[in-house]
């Protein structure tokens, strides 16, 4: 390798690196702070939400646990799915807000607080309304937030994962084969040929 292509890659390797930590560093207090509210929201000490107001996070816990129940395994309540639907609310989901607010005024208006409602006239109503956009929207916000990242705010200790067998691993172990070995047998030909 030449010196002035050596010094080219030492160029792009300082610049890369350095333009990395100037983003990590401007964006550090964002994050910090994302990861302190994911942390206390999820705490279950205090409801502190990015979008929803108290009340509407209570209705919008019992609507996600009407669609996920407990029974013998967890359900929406104990992986905290309204914490994912409201930062989804916040977020990537910000176009369905106001239709999920008019929704909720809606049923409170017609029916009273629906956290309120005995469990079976929480079935009839959202058997009622399951056609609606309303209703398509939280189905599909509290089956995601059941089964995403925990990272992102529902999916507590990995509950979701646990119900789909999948194993959370860091570091996935590859199967052994021509391409490693090298490593496995000491050969530095590749494999057996």
């Amino acid at each position: 390798m030449t010196d002035s292509a050596r010094s080219r890659r030492e160029f792009l390797y300082s610049s890369g690196a350095l333009l990395g930590g100037a983003w990590l560093a401007a964006h550090l207090p964002a994050i910090r702070a994302a990861a302190v509210y994911a942390q206390e929201a999820r705490s279950g000490e205090a409801w502190m939400f990015a979008v929803l107001t108290p009340t509407e996070a209570r209705d919008v816990e019992a609507i996600a646990a009407q669609i996920f129940p407990t029974d013998e395994t967890p359900g929406a309540s104990e992986a905290g799915v309204v914490f994912f639907i409201d930062k989804a609310l916040e977020g990537f989901a910000a176009q369905a807000l106001q239709p999920v607010r008019q929704g909720l005024e809606e049923l409170r208006t017609e029916w009273g607080p629906f956290v309120e409602l005995p469990y079976e006239r929480q079935t009839e109503l959202l058997r009622d309304m399951e056609t609606t956009p309303f209703f398509a929207t939280i189905r599909t916000l509290t089956v995601m937030g059941m089964f995403a990242n925990p990272s992102y705010g529902g999916n507590r200790a990995k509950v979701g994962w646990g119900l789909l067998g999948f194993e959370d691993r860091y570091v996935w172990q590859p199967p052994f084969g021509v391409y490693d070995a090298q490593v496995t047998n000491g050969d530095a030909r590749g494999g057996d040929q």
